[in-house]
């Protein structure tokens, strides 16, 4: 035993001065993914245990990829997929949706390479994605036993929505996942895994070699573009290998090795984006390039639509990631938020995640305490994190410096700016505040029809302070953190 777990509070935002007119060279493509909402553990230092002299930490808070694995699919088989459905649970099939709020567990632990012992797991990172559901809702996932927690991710009727989800197991090591619909009604759901996090106490069994237990630290980069396959397409069942080690920018500020090449470098953190497909396809992100037609998912998507999701990838031996396309043509754009980085010394904090017992509201523009009022087009506007970083504790003890954020942003609603214009597509961009220029990346697209979430990884600038842009249109917005991310 190296340590025990204790649980993360936190305090408010600020916003700062007056809101700003940017200027936006051209056009580009956002990404849409949703982040989960979960109460999770956080790693803290023991002072009882023998070893604690050895380490701080241990190995609380560093991540452990997986190669991605499909652990929950409702859906019946059928001549392309005769392995389904996985690991279903009652009520068998279709799971029901109503005002209700009709709930469902699935085994967690033990599942996809992630450890069975409860004890070992911070948590677990995970992308769910909602299939055909028949009336419009939102759907949570949370720890069986515990209270449930705002929605991971918002549909309409007949959607298929994927979300990143970092998530804790609960009772028996189970996650529970409640949807929530408008009326009676069933929806298709699936889970898949990419990793964990491990707790302080993670003991991997390897007498004279802790090796095996360390896993890797999170570094969040100034978000830049990696990829932008338009005008040409990836076509049906093709694949892109997209080098990360060493990864340049294609896009201004152009930053070279924005990923350092270096054989440590496990995972990378990626809005991927697919833009306007001409057929029903799915995308998946990989970090070997697959054989036949992938087991999982990332994007799900209608012909003309374009959609994105965070994803928390391996890299592969040959330091890339490899993304496949499944039918028609589409177009991808990939853009990094952060890397994975293995083998830093236990002395340091630096790219530790800290998850907060529950997600945590810091700002809703629609709320008279946040101002009540919209970001403009071509608006941008600072918030401060000063005193929500201060006020994150680990039991009396404030976790200290911090480098970045997990949350969910949302687009919670965009108005046109010109009521007798055909409506454009927004989006919205959150940067560090420091940064010389507007980055050429987005964190999601908003559309005037319902709400838009998407996991961001949110680097702080100077003084702990994070830039918001609106394209376009009148957006009001949301950011429920859920873990920050240390720093020394």
């Amino acid at each position: 035993m190296r340590g025990r777990d204790g649980l993360a509070e936190s305090g408010m935002v600020e916003k700062i001065g007056v809101r700003m007119k940017l200027s936006v060279p051209f056009r580009r493509v956002a990404a849409l993914a949703v982040f989960a909402t979960a109460t999770v553990v956080v790693p803290v230092v023991s002072t009882s245990s023998p070893a604690a002299a050895a380490c701080t930490w241990c190995a609380g808070g560093e991540y452990h990829p997986l190669t991605p694995a499909r652990i929950f699919d409702s859906r019946p088989a059928d001549a392309n997929n005769p392995n389904r459905p996985i690991n279903d649970v009652a009520p068998l099939g279709a799971k029901p949706l109503s005002t209700a709020d009709p709930t469902f567990n699935i085994q967690l632990l033990g599942e996809g390479g992630v450890p069975a012992v409860a004890g070992d797991v911070l948590a677990v990172v995970v992308s769910i994605t909602i299939i055909g559901p028949s009336q419009a809702g939102n759907l949570a996932a949370y720890p069986m036993g515990a209270s449930s927690p705002s929605s991971l991710l918002n549909f309409r009727a007949g959607q298929t929505v994927p979300n990143l989800a970092v998530v804790r197991a609960g009772t028996n090591g189970k996650l529970t996942i409640r949807i929530h619909g408008v009326a009676t009604g069933t929806a298709h759901v699936l889970v898949d895994v990419s990793g964990w996090f491990s707790t302080s106490t993670y003991d991997a069994d390897t007498p004279g070699d802790e090796s095996d237990e360390r896993g890797a630290r999170l570094i969040s980069v100034n978000p830049g573009r990696l990829l932008d396959t338009r005008p040409n397409p990836v076509g049906p069942g093709g694949q892109v290998t997209l080098q990360i080690r060493g990864a340049d920018t294609v896009a201004a500020p152009i930053v070279n090795d924005i990923v350092p090449n270096n054989g440590n470098v496990v995972g990378v953190l990626l809005n991927v984006t697919a833009a306007r497909p001409t057929a029903n396809t799915f995308v998946a992100v990989l970090p070997d390039a697959p054989v036949g037609q992938p087991t999982t998912s990332n994007l799900n998507l209608v012909p003309l639509q374009t959609k994105a999701n965070l994803v928390m990838v391996p890299v592969g031996a040959d330091g890339a990631i490899h993304l496949y396309n499944n039918a028609g043509n589409t177009n991808l754009v990939v853009d990094v938020m952060g890397y994975l980085l293995a083998g830093t010394s236990e002395a340091t904090r630096a790219g530790r995640v800290i998850p907060l017992t529950a997600p945590f509201r810091v700002f809703d523009t629609r709320q008279a305490a946040f101002g009540a009022a919209p970001l403009g087009p071509g608006q941008a506007e600072d918030w401060s994190f000063a005193s929500f970083a201060n006020s994150v504790t680990v039991g009396a003890e404030q976790v200290g410096n911090q480098s970045a954020l997990l949350g969910n942003l949302t687009n919670a609603s965009l108005v046109r700016q010109y009521p007798t214009v055909a409506v454009e597509p927004s989006y919205l961009t959150v940067y560090p505040a420091d940064s010389p220029s507007l980055p050429v990346v987005s964190n999601l697209n908003s559309v005037e029809v319902g709400a838009v979430p998407n996991m961001a990884l949110v680097k702080y600038g100077a003084n702990q302070t994070v830039r918001v842009f609106n394209a376009k249109g009148y957006a009001h917005y949301i950011l429920d953190v859920s873990a920050v991310v240390l720093a020394d």
